[in-house]
């Protein structure tokens, strides 16, 4: 099946058809290539002009143009002064890169990656848009394909693969049954290819090496600072604010730890303000069962709360009383527990399996506040936060109901049995959070022996 449409010889341009259906032109003697349709007289005229003046451009410049350098074209309208300009960028298909003759800002070419200085650093993200480049353009890769880009891309994969099998920090920009899945298509290609790979395979050969290349990128491969793991940051922490330190711990105590659990697993995928999509996805699987876990939970203590308050004796007493008020506010607090997970789990259908650049633009959204971060770990921790202050002040209404018509010998027993079951619950949550302490006791007792 051709891509190649006919068109007028006379212009010295060819039309193609991308293998996702978009029209493309490009000229073989000026190596041009262009998504404006040269059909229409007067853009042919100006993508014409623009050419060559390029290309008059570069060569005064002292540019080598080979036959491995390609110009890419678009006329555009300037929003600021409404007229027609061309955008340009000439390919290097030998050294896989891209490069311009004028001067060009680098804010939307580094995506806001910090600290990018080194031309080996900045070759990745340039190596990144060239394979874009291929991409939408994948007519005339004879030279690529000779040059073994098939089997190149294989062992990408193959290192890519053991590096996600051997290793849980893994730097892959795709999960191990993707990587299996992109592994069997390449042998496919392989079968399926004799001398040159087609537009088609073109096309699917350079969208994985965008992948990783831009990887590299963002993971500052080749410089002293390479991250190694994945949530290994390469970047100094600032000293967070006294007061920021002040409201953040009276909020981890307000949510009993919650917020510092969910910080720890936040900032194994969130690293330097980017992420990849395995550990996007599988942070979003666990936030799931959680958060289902919890409005099962939920909905059992709501309906603890709602039968303790259809109890006689606790109906007999009056409205103020500190068991209804106890009462009502965990159902209160319950309730909320319950609404915040859905409304989160929902979100979470929503952003949970959307691409890494996806998922950066929407944790930025997130997390853009004076509490950065942390602002979006507390509102991870809200369902579990506010289904333990239901537990506590149904606690503190049922004991209030108990010890207020107990006799002084079973209010005894009864404060004994609490206080067992209280020291009981403090056990795991101790020995988690001040294990050195049950070491030292430990050790004590050893030596004593």
């Amino acid at each position: 099946m051709q891509s190649r449409r006919q068109l007028d010889m006379s212009t010295g341009w060819e039309a193609h058809v991308h293998p996702e259906g978009t029209l493309y032109f490009y000229h073989p003697m000026k190596r041009v290539f262009t998504d404006t349709n040269v059909q229409v007289p007067a853009f042919l005229n100006e993508i014409n002009h623009c050419a060559d003046n390029l290309l008059d451009l570069a060569r005064s410049s002292g540019v080598d143009l080979t036959s491995a350098i390609e110009l890419t074209l678009q006329l555009g309208m300037d929003p600021d002064t409404e007229e027609r300009v061309c955008s340009y960028y000439f390919a290097d298909r030998d050294e896989r890169t891209l490069f311009w003759l004028h001067e060009l800002g680098t804010e939307d070419l580094f995506e806001g990656v910090r600290g990018v200085k080194d031309h080996s650093h900045i070759r990745y993200v340039i190596q990144f848009q060239y394979w874009v480049h291929c991409e939408l353009y994948p007519n005339n890769r004879e030279v690529e394909s000779q040059n073994g880009l098939l089997m190149e891309l294989r062992e990408i994969i193959v290192h890519a693969s053991a590096d996600v099998i051997t290793s849980e920090k893994s730097l892959s920009p795709f999960g191990g049954e993707e990587l299996s899945k992109i592994l069997d298509l390449i042998s496919h290609l392989q079968e399926t290819t004799l001398k040159e790979c087609s537009p088609h395979s073109i096309c699917v050969i350079a969208r994985f090496m965008q992948y990783f290349a831009r990887a590299k990128f963002f993971n500052f491969c080749g410089q002293s600072c390479a991250r190694l793991e994945a949530d290994q940051s390469i970047y100094l922490t600032d000293d967070e604010h006294m007061v920021k330190s002040v409201i953040s711990w009276i909020v981890e105590l307000l949510c009993f730890g919650a917020p510092r659990a969910q910080m720890k697993e936040l900032q194994r995928v969130w690293v330097d303000k980017s992420t990849s999509s395995p550990r996007w996805k599988d942070f979003n699987d666990k936030l799931s069962r959680e958060w289902i876990s919890i409005t099962i939970y939920s909905t059992v203590m709501l309906t603890v709360d709602l039968s303790f308050l259809t109890v006689p004796s606790v109906n007999a007493q009056t409205s103020q009383s500190v068991a209804i008020i106890a009462a009502y506010v965990s159902t209160f607090s319950v309730v909320g527990s319950l609404v915040v997970s859905i409304l989160l789990a929902g979100q979470n259908r929503k952003y949970g399996s959307v691409s890494a650049n996806n998922a950066v633009v929407f944790l930025t959204r997130m997390t853009n506040s004076i509490f950065g971060d942390r602002a979006l770990a507390i509102l991870h921790s809200l369902p579990y936060a506010l289904l333990m202050w239901g537990m506590v002040y149904f606690v503190v209404a049922f004991s209030f109901l108990v010890f207020k018509s107990t006799s002084i010998i079973l209010l005894g027993m009864t404060g004994c049995g609490m206080l067992i079951v209280i020291l009981l619950t403090l056990w795991p949550i101790w020995a988690a959070k001040n294990d050195r302490v049950f070491s030292w006791l430990r050790g004590r007792l050893t030596g004593s022996e």
